[in-house]
């Protein structure tokens, strides 16, 4: 997998600064307009897998965006509704010292023991989403060719495709990870908030196309 590529392959293309400029502005509508980003990015993930010559898409389907965006949506939702769980359950923790009475000493061993609790909640939390982001990836990649709802629940599939392709999975999540440190560094400025959903977008759903096309056996990175 190539990471430059990723950053840069979107000004390869002649119409770029109207795709982009478009994109900078559809995170603004309200709640469809983050389907429609997470849609076009599916869309770059498609088009790298297949090695298509013009992998940024343009705006001319926003619906179609909006209604895939939607279904990847739903679908990594559902992944993480333990992690919302395990997140309530958390949040319940804080009565703990509470139990102490009047006691400083009880309260303050119960303050300690509550730390403690919610940073074995917050690991456990970390670890079960980041797990559940790299076997709904699998999701994606197999949803490419089987478009429909029910593939990213098909858990043993996504889960074996994660399996057996651990490495390639993890330096994709190594490149996401980097990205998005990329894209904080610049998100402290007015024009550098604008500029994250449209990069984070285009770059994570090329790295995804890279994985998908590398794990088909095909050329990863499409030459211009």
């Amino acid at each position: 997998m190539d990471f430059v590529r990723a950053l840069t392959f979107p000004f390869d293309d002649q119409d770029w600064l109207k795709k982009l400029g478009l994109t900078i502005l559809i995170p603004f509508i309200p709640l469809i307009g983050q389907w429609a980003i997470q849609g076009w990015s599916f869309e770059i993930t498609k088009r790298v897998k297949r090695n298509d010559p013009v992998p940024l898409p343009d705006w001319s389907d926003f619906g179609g965006h909006i209604m895939k965006g939607l279904m990847l949506w739903l679908a990594l939702m559902i992944y993480q509704i333990p992690t919302l769980i395990f997140a309530c359950v958390a949040s319940f923790v804080w009565v703990i010292p509470a139990l102490g009475g009047e006691s400083e000493e009880a309260i303050a061993a119960l303050g300690g023991l509550t730390m403690v609790v919610l940073a074995c909640c917050g690991c456990l939390i970390a670890l079960y989403a980041v797990a559940a982001s790299i076997v709904y990836w699998g999701g994606v990649i197999r949803y490419i060719d089987h478009e429909e709802f029910g593939t990213f629940f098909q858990i043993g599939d996504n889960f074996a495709l994660v399996r057996n392709n651990i490495g390639d999975f993890g330096m994709a999540l190594l490149y996401v990870i980097l990205g998005g440190l990329l894209a904080g560094l610049v998100s402290g400025t007015f024009i550098g908030a604008l500029l994250v959903a449209p990069f984070t977008s285009y770059f994570t759903g090329h790295i995804l196309g890279q994985l998908a096309a590398k794990l088909a056996g095909q050329t990863a990175v499409p030459q211009v």
